[in-house]
């Protein structure tokens, strides 16, 4: 059996020969068909993440999604799979029955990969934190990213009066920090997605809106940010955190079909840029590059 393997810290995975998986009691084999990549891969693989990562050499990738031998297409995700245990860039996974999520017949295995982490943080953070409804006006900071493009597409359609994706620097369908303020006017914003934290949050806060609501999802522009007193206190908003390692398995798998409905309608649309195994050191690359759209590796079906 071939799969990726990562033998040092902040070197690609290479693609190799693995032992054959063996299915335990309770267990049961899965024949992987998408892997996709998050930020979270490179985290762990470089050897920053605070969780740490499992022990050298690893298989990296953190969700899949693949089919039992009963031919079902099911999603994978948690047992510290990709992060503190081997991942799922392989042809082939033994693991507990009871952890793969079964999907409606007919899924590209791809786009059902891409509706997991990345998708999952977007879909709740607007969704079900934020709670973004006619009326609202929400700024989504990060919005090249994976998250960030996700939360862009819900607030519009769960009916925001305007939705304004930001980053560092303008791109279509984004405007740079510097243009926030003009972008909203004297209304400022009443909901904020920030998968970044750091400064961005900091210099677009003066625009927000009397009790706007700020969804905190993640922390790619630094684990730190020095919000100022008077914007927190004196626009009395709301802060929340949002962890989908922090989700209950029931709700985590909700969110996740929720939002797998919506791409496979195509009322949510993402870029796939599919790799195949052999291709797994270039599709790492670019996802560290940060790829503006997502990364999938594709083993070979049945191999």
């Amino acid at each position: 059996m071939r799969g990726a393997l990562i033998s040092a810290l902040s070197s690609p995975p290479e693609v190799t020969d693995l032992d054959e998986p063996q299915a335990g009691s309770g267990e049961i084999l899965v024949s992987i068909e998408a892997v996709a990549l998050n930020p979270l891969d490179i985290s762990v693989g470089s050897g920053s993440f605070y969780g740490g990562h499992p022990p050298l050499p690893y298989v990296p990738g953190c969700e899949a999604v693949g089919r039992t031998e009963a031919d079902a297409l099911v999603y994978l995700f948690g047992e510290g799979r990709g992060v503190t245990a081997p991942g799922f860039i392989a042809e082939r996974v033994a693991l507990p029955s009871e952890l793969p999520l079964e999907l409606p017949d007919g899924v590209d295995p791809a786009l059902a990969a891409v509706a997991g982490i990345a998708g999952v943080a977007g879909w709740v953070s607007v969704a079900w934190k934020a709670k973004v409804g006619p009326g609202d006006r929400v700024l989504v900071l990060g919005a090249s990213g994976a998250v960030g493009q996700i939360a862009v597409q819900a607030a519009k359609l769960l009916g925001a009066e305007r939705v304004v994706g930001a980053g560092r620097s303008a791109a279509p369908g984004v405007v740079a920090l510097d243009d926030v303020p003009d972008a909203f006017g004297d209304d400022g914003f009443t909901v904020c997605i920030d998968p970044v934290w750091g400064e961005p949050l900091v210099r677009v806060l003066g625009v927000a809106a009397r009790n706007a609501r700020i969804v905190h999802v993640g922390q790619s522009a630094g684990p730190e940010s020095a919000l100022r007193s008077a914007d927190v206190r004196g626009k009395e908003l709301t802060i929340t955190g949002h962890s989908n390692f922090a989700m209950s398995a029931a709700d985590r798998n909700r969110a996740y079909l929720e939002l797998l409905e919506h791409l496979v309608a195509g009322r949510v649309v993402f870029d796939l840029l599919r790799y195949p195994l052999d291709a797994v050191a270039e599709a790492w690359e670019r996802q560290s590059s940060g790829p503006r759209g997502k990364v999938v590796v594709e083993p070979p079906k049945n191999a």
